[in-house]
């Protein structure tokens, strides 16, 4: 083969932070934004996180810093968490869901309670639940990745009394996982450009 470039130093590559396997992880809500909702029918809260015990302590914030490292600063930050209030007219279990997931927050921040002010989650403790993301990339192969699937109370996380979620199968082809729904430029300290 022909050299292409000058200068060339063979390397020693490392592997990349992964992102948490499925299971249940005590976390802290670093950053707190609104935005529109996919079909603009609503905002929904969206919310940066990051695991704040045990072996997984800060990986999302690796993983980040590993991405950007590697390919730019056109990365996601993929420790994020969309919370979608219900309006009128939705299923119930939009309901549910929303006041589920406020509950445990509720539930592991003593003296805290939900008044509509989202700003006022930052620096929250909750559980989260990861579960396995499977869906079909761009090159039309099965692929498959991990997100927050809900929330859990913190003690029921340390208890281990936390029930391993089902994958999540997502059947649109081309698809990327998580791709629009994460944070962007979000760097290893807990500041978040909003």
């Amino acid at each position: 083969m022909k050299p292409t470039y000058n200068g060339f130093e063979a390397k020693k590559t490392s592997g990349f932070a992964q992102l948490p396997p499925p299971g249940a992880y005590v976390a802290e809500i670093q950053g707190v934004k609104t935005e529109d909702s996919y079909d603009h029918s609503r905002e929904v809260i969206v919310l940066m996180i990051e695991i704040t015990e045990g072996e997984y302590k800060g990986q999302y914030h690796k993983v980040y810093e590993d991405q950007k490292n590697s390919f730019g600063d056109n990365v996601k930050y993929r420790g994020t968490f969309r919370l979608t209030p219900y309006i009128e007219g939705d299923e119930t279990w939009v309901r549910s869901r929303f006041e589920g997931n406020l509950w445990c927050v509720e539930q592991s921040n003593p003296g805290y309670q939900w008044d509509w002010d989202e700003k006022k989650l930052k620096g929250k403790k909750v559980g989260i639940n990861v579960r396995k993301n499977i869906y079909t990339g761009r090159d039309g192969n099965p692929k498959e990745t991990t997100e927050i699937g809900q929330f859990e109370t913190v003690d029921d996380v340390r208890n281990g009394k936390c029930k391993a979620m089902k994958d999540r199968i997502q059947k649109n082809a081309g698809a990327s996982a998580n791709s629009t729904d994460e944070m962007e430029n979000v760097t290893a300290t807990v500041d978040v450009p909003f």
